[in-house]
C-alpha cells in the first residue's frame, strides 16, 4: 500500500511540474527604433556637409530601456516587454540625424551657404498615454559655420519646438508618432536656418 500511495504522489507531482512549466511561457520583447526607415529617392552621389549633433542628458525619468506611458494624472508605467532598441539619447540623435541629413543633401536656401552644422538640442519631455497622444518638446540650439568668411563666421541660432499627435492605439502607433514629431523637428530647424541664411529674422521663443 505505501508503494502505491508513493507511486501516485510521484505523478501527481511531474503532473503538476509540467502544468506550471507549460503556463509559465512569457510574452514576447519587442524592440522600437526612432530612426527612419532609409529613404531610397537620395542619391548616393548627393553629399551633406558635416552635421553633429549632440543631445544633451536627457531626464531621468525618459533614461530607461522600456517605453514609458502616462497611466493616470500622477502615474507613469515603465513597459517590460516593449523597449527601445538603443538608449532613448542615442535613438533621439540617430533619428534628427539622419532627418537633417534628408533636408540638407540638396541645394536650398541654407545649402551651399554652410559648411557644417552643429546642433545642441535639450529634449524635456517625451511622453505619451496610449489612445490619446504622444508629445515631445525641446530646446536647441544651432551653430552654422559659413563657407564665406565675409558673411561673419559662424551664426549662432536657438529655438524652442512643441509637438503633440493624436493617437489611437498600440505602442508602434505611439513610436510612429514620435518618428514624425522628430521629422517635424527637423523641418523647423531647417526652416529657421534658412530663414537666417537669406537675412530673415529668424529669432523663435
Amino acid at each position: 500500500m505505501n508503494r502505491f500511495y508513493l507511486r501516485c504522489a510521484v505523478v501527481c507531482l511531474v503532473s503538476v511540474s509540467v502544468s506550471v512549466g507549460v503556463g509559465c511561457t512569457s510574452a514576447p520583447v519587442r524592440y522600437y527604433t526612432l530612426t527612419p526607415a532609409p529613404d531610397k529617392t537620395l542619391s548616393t552621389s548627393e553629399t551633406t556637409p558635416p552635421i553633429d549633433v549632440r543631445v544633451l542628458p536627457v531626464p531621468s525619468q525618459l533614461n530607461h530601456a522600456e517605453l514609458m506611458v502616462r497611466t493616470g494624472p500622477t502615474e507613469v508605467t515603465l513597459l517590460d516587454n516593449e523597449r527601445w532598441a538603443s538608449p532613448v539619447k542615442e535613438e533621439i540623435k540617430q533619428a534628427l540625424s539622419l532627418e537633417l541629413q534628408r533636408r540638407l543633401s540638396r541645394p536650398s536656401g541654407l545649402r551651399p551657404a554652410f559648411t557644417k552644422l552643429t546642433l545642441d538640442i535639450d529634449v524635456q519631455q517625451l511622453e505619451a498615454e496610449l489612445g490619446r497622444y504622444a508629445l515631445l518638446q525641446a530646446s536647441w540650439s544651432a551653430t552654422v559655420s559659413a563657407t564665406d568668411p565675409r558673411s561673419g563666421g559662424a551664426r549662432v541660432t536657438a529655438c524652442t519646438f512643441e509637438a503633440e499627435e493624436k493617437i489611437r492605439s498600440g505602442y508602434a502607433e505611439i513610436v510612429e508618432a514620435y518618428q514624425r514629431e522628430i521629422a517635424a523637428l527637423a523641418d523647423a530647424i531647417v526652416a529657421v536656418l534658412t530663414s537666417a541664411a537669406t537675412g530673415i529674422d529668424a529669432s523663435c521663443h
